[in-house]
């Protein structure tokens, strides 16, 4: 009955959530003729009887005459709006003349004047304010009467007064000025506070886009400017103000920094590509690309291409600069690595033996991101200059690609210890580097081939420090010497890296679900985990294949492939009305590559929906090694919606004050707390501490590795919320979670499953 009553009156959700104008009349508009209709009707019946008993025929028919009017009014608000309001209107204004012309008590017509005195509410609310000041002069008319009147208007010698009248008349204002109005105006102002509310809220959303959209635009990874029809810059991104050497984008014309190489574009940033120079530095040379145009301005990205074209002149100078530059990197002037070990097979013999040392930059990655490549290519520039002078007496450098230079020199003969003189190199390295971003203390990895014969040849020796590269740590093992069986280690992992690069290709690695549980074992999301198989059918473990993307550069190609398996699975749970979220395991290099950061961002942008059942987990290390590029990109995620957890927390290096700034929700602790627990009190005040400080920064804790029945009990008594592990169960194949929930809408328990042999 209510709903029915809501559905005529417009008062349901969706009624009282239009911006319609005329919703809101037409639901005004019933609120009035039924709160009329039903509370006159009384009246109406009573004051019909009294005047059938006095044979007053005409005052049936007035009477009814006006509830019929209402009546139609009612019909015609939903059919034609404009003749609903008139015939109201003409109502108010018919029942006061009524009152005025056909009652002779003078006091009781007085009565008809006031009612006409709503006329212009009416007016206000369904007609435009030209009607309502003219409904509002009109009303001059009555007033006059009411002050200057002195009897009634006998009209006709007609008489509508009853015994009852007096009573009638004072309950029919009472009730038109103390509901059906008040009703009426309570309609109209709940919609506009709604609306208020709604306006808000709309306000707040564009603001956070409005940050968003700022925030992506600073952290581009080319320099970019926003720029009007004129060339004044209207925004620039940290890289474009760093290019064009600017402190702020306000009162600059692109006009006044670039000089265009073809004087003949006036208005070269309009154009697709312009080669530029900087006025102010004409040694600069920059690529302007018209990317876009707004509804009133231009999107334009700039590449300094000075590199390109120092290296174009010294490649076409001569022919004798040409074999020069052959054998030297362009960006360092350090010879190139088979240069370089033509060099050592002519240094001669070394009767103390030889040292060759790879020496990786680490976190380099994050530098490009934080700054940008140009910096980062001064970075190099500068440390191959730093790293060339610290090693001038009997030692060979060179670049041998990206990050990584190499050097050799002969054991001295009067040394005794390799590992003191590798010791003595590390300590040469240069200990900052003075940039035009700043200062900066570079880390670094080690990779060390020791030869104590001249048999070696160079060619092995370098072998040797890449297998030992691949051991080095900037954090945990700086230096990483060469071992015999790392060589074997390292050609297992290249036959393995070459199986699992055909198997991505295939698309032949799925992903397993492990759930998240609250202590009684009820299901709260799952975690998404990689699984391939190789040649001879052993499942290789999660880590070792991320370990093995990482080092050899498809990691980002894995992620993808990750991410695509996962949205897969919560499509299919979205179809079986599963409702559980899925999380995937991502490491920072992921987002700092701008293909998988802008994949990520495209789907919140195209398919919102998904954020709700997607999480993102990042392990701690991960996080700490890449820093604040890393934590602008986490900022930006989680405006946009994504659910983001710290993984493994408690192996890595992260502080307090770090965590504080990350925009996680939650932290997974990891499962090497649990290993001595409730035995160990040393370990369960660990877990207690952790606990606790996460409710204070309002985290959520999930502990891992449960895997007894004791721990799962003990946890539970310190407050712990959310668990996963192997007493719950070991990750299973999709299909396995589709047959087994499927029916369920809401959180579910569920029997303990076989085992696998899969870890």
């Amino acid at each position: 009955m209510l709903s029915r009553i809501k559905q005529l009156l417009l008062l349901t959700e969706d009624d009282l959530g239009s911006t319609s104008v005329n919703h809101l009349q037409q639901s005004t508009l019933r609120i009035i003729l039924s709160s009329g209709l039903l509370l006159v009707l009384s009246i109406a019946v009573h004051s019909s009887w009294q005047a059938y008993q006095a044979e007053a025929w005409y005052i049936i028919g007035i009477t009814s005459g006006f509830y019929l009017t209402l009546l139609l009014a009612l019909y015609f608000s939903a059919k034609s709006l404009a003749l609903s309001k008139i015939l109201l209107l003409f109502t108010v204004f018919g029942a006061g003349l009524c009152m005025l012309l056909f009652i002779d008590n003078f006091e009781l017509s007085k009565l008809g004047v006031i009612f006409v005195y709503t006329a212009p509410v009416i007016a206000m609310l369904f007609f435009s304010r030209t009607m309502t000041i003219i409904v509002m002069l009109l009303n001059i008319i009555p007033y006059l009467f009411l002050m200057f009147g002195s009897g009634p208007i006998s009209l006709f010698n007609i008489s509508i007064i009853l015994p009852s009248t007096p009573a009638y008349l004072h309950s029919l204002l009472f009730l038109f000025f103390n509901l059906c109005i008040p009703l009426a105006v309570m309609r109209v102002i709940s919609t506009l506070k709604r609306n208020a509310v709604a306006l808000k809220q709309q306000n707040d959303i564009i603001s956070q886009s409005n940050n968003l959209y700022e925030d992506i635009f600073d952290h581009q990874a080319k320099a970019t400017l926003l720029v009007n029809s004129h060339g004044a810059i209207l925004k620039a991104n940290t890289k474009a103000k760093s290019l064009l050497r600017i402190d702020e984008a306000a009162d600059h014309n692109i006009k006044d920094l670039l000089k265009v190489t073809d004087n003949s574009q006036s208005c070269f940033w309009l154009g697709h590509e312009a080669e530029c120079t900087l006025q102010a530095t004409p040694s600069i040379h920059i690529l302007l690309n018209h990317l876009c145009r707004t509804q009133q301005h231009h999107i334009v990205q700039l590449d300094n291409i000075t590199p390109l074209k120092e290296l174009h002149q010294k490649l076409t100078s001569n022919d004798q600069k040409q074999n020069l530059w052959r054998n030297y990197d362009t960006l360092t002037a350090l010879p190139e690595q088979n240069f370089f070990l033509q060099l050592v097979k002519q240094y001669g013999e070394c009767k103390a033996g030889s040292l060759m040392v790879i020496v990786r930059l680490a976190n380099i990655k994050a530098f490009n991101h934080a700054h940008s490549y140009q910096a980062g290519d001064e970075l190099l520039a500068v440390f191959a200059r730093d790293f060339q002078l610290a090693f001038i007496e009997n030692t060979l450098t060179a670049r041998l690609r990206g990050v990584k230079f190499i050097l050799w020199r002969p054991m001295p003969e009067h040394s005794t210890s390799f590992s003191d003189e590798v010791l003595t190199i590390q300590r040469l390295l240069p200990k900052q580097l003075s940039l035009s971003t700043g200062i900066l203390q570079p880390m670094y990895e080690m990779g060390v081939s020791i030869s104590n014969h001249t048999l070696a040849t160079p060619e092995l020796m370098l072998e040797q420090c890449e297998a030992a590269l691949e051991s080095a740590d900037a954090y945990t093992r700086p230096i990483s010497y060469y071992q015999a069986d790392i060589l074997e280690q390292r050609n297992q992992q290249l036959k393995l890296l070459a199986a699992f690069k055909k198997a991505l290709q295939l698309d032949t690695p799925t992903l397993w679900l492990q759930p998240k549980v609250k202590p009684d074992g009820t299901i709260i999301s799952f975690e998404a985990l990689l699984r391939w198989q190789d040649n001879d059918g052993n499942f290789i473990a999660p880590d070792n294949l991320v370990t093995l993307a990482e080092q050899y550069g498809f990691i980002v190609q894995l992620s993808l492939s990750i991410l695509a398996k996962a949205i897969t699975i919560i499509k299919l749970f979205q179809q079986q009305s599963i409702t559980y979220p899925v999380a995937i395991n991502l490491t920072g290099s992921d987002l700092l590559c701008d293909e998988f950061y802008n994949t990520l961002i495209d789907i919140a942008t195209h398919q919102p929906q998904l954020l709700s059942m997607l999480s993102l987990e990042l392990t701690e290390n991960s996080v700490v090694r890449h820093q604040q590029p890393l934590f602008n990109k986490l900022l930006v995620l989680t405006r946009l919606g994504y659910v983001i957890a710290l993984d493994d927390f408690g192996t890595g290096q992260a502080s307090l004050s770090t965590l504080s700034q990350l925009p996680v929700s939650t932290i997974k602790l990891d499962r090497t707390f649990l290993q001595n627990i409730p035995a160990d009190q040393r370990q369960t005040q660990l877990i207690q501490s952790v606990m606790q400080m996460a409710k204070t920064l309002k985290l959520a804790v999930i502990i891992e590795g449960v895997e007894t029945d004791i721990q799962r009990r003990f946890l539970q008594s310190l407050g712990a919320q959310m668990m996963q592990g192997y007493y719950f169960s070991r990750p299973l194949p999709v299909d396995h979670w589709l047959r087994q929930l499927s029916g369920f809408t809401t959180e579910s328990s569920f029997a303990k499953p076989q085992y696998v042999a899969a870890e």
